[in-house]
């Protein structure tokens, strides 16, 4: 009895691990058609930021399919933080998430919950650059 208990736990445990470590695209905490704005920003948290390129009604579109190509993966352990360049989506609801590659997190009512995701920071860093360079195009 007690090694198909163990057996059980363990398959658990590896289920949940092999799931949380699987890349994917980013699950947004709202609906796509609740984005009010999509912004680059250089943010110091989540509350602190300057914005550096608020997205047009065109580019938004092009940028949310761009940035669900991204893998991101769940992860265990301390988050870090958002900081450095970073993206911000805020919702209609004026709720917002603050997404850089190694870190996401929503903003209610001024208070932070971590979300625990990341992605690769070459490919988070080329798309954020591609969308800021449009501007020095122009």
């Amino acid at each position: 009895m007690k090694k198909i208990l163990l057996f059980i736990i363990l398959s658990s445990l590896m289920m949940v691990f092999l799931t949380s470590c699987s890349a994917k695209s980013y699950s947004f905490k709202e609906s796509i058609d609740e984005i009010e704005s999509i912004e680059i920003v250089s943010a110091e948290n989540s509350l602190e930021f300057t914005v550096l390129k608020t997205l047009s009604e065109e580019e938004k579109e092009g940028f949310l399919e761009q940035f669900q190509m991204l893998k991101f993966n769940n992860y265990l352990g301390d988050p870090p933080g958002v900081h450095g360049e970073a993206i911000k989506i805020t919702y209609q609801s004026g709720i917002y998430e603050m997404i850089c590659s190694f870190g996401a997190e929503y903003v209610e009512d001024g208070k932070i919950q971590y979300l625990w995701k990341s992605c690769d920071k070459t490919d988070f860093n080329e798309l954020l650059d591609s969308f800021l360079e449009e501007d020095t195009d122009g």
